[in-house]
């Protein structure tokens, strides 16, 4: 359990420093501070990650991690795009509410994509605990 959560939450950390990096190239200074609350937010997804894999269900480690990913991807754009309009925030300006129900597919989409580094970073580290 404990190679789960530390693969998770490897890549979570990973995941995490790109998006940071990517707000400080792309936004001008003066509008970080809207973003403050998601870039918050975003230090607890390491955690969350770890968490979140160490429940998976053993019949699904590591052959359908993505799978697991893609479910809490479900639940973070729901949270992100529903319950706490990051789109508009991010914008700075309403947008429409397909917008915020877009956040969806697009987290599951990306909480897969991401979950499958999970996986291989899971089995580099059991290949590595046989060694």
């Amino acid at each position: 359990m404990f190679r789960r959560f530390v693969a998770a939450s490897a890549v979570g950390s990973l995941a995490i420093a790109a998006g940071a990096f990517s707000i400080l190239l792309l936004l001008p200074s003066r509008e970080t501070p809207r973003l403050f609350p998601l870039t918050a937010a975003w230090c607890f997804v390491p955690l969350a990650w770890g968490l979140w894999a160490m429940f998976a269900p053993a019949p699904w480690v590591p052959r359908r991690l993505p799978a697991w990913g893609a479910i809490l991807g479900a639940v973070a754009g729901t949270v992100a795009g529903l319950v706490l309009n990051l789109p508009s925030r991010v914008a700075g300006e309403m947008l429409p509410l397909w917008v915020r129900w877009a956040a969806i597919p697009v987290g599951i989409a990306f909480y897969y994509c991401l979950w499958l580094l999970v996986r291989k970073a899971y089995q580099s580290l059991a290949a590595a605990g046989r060694l």
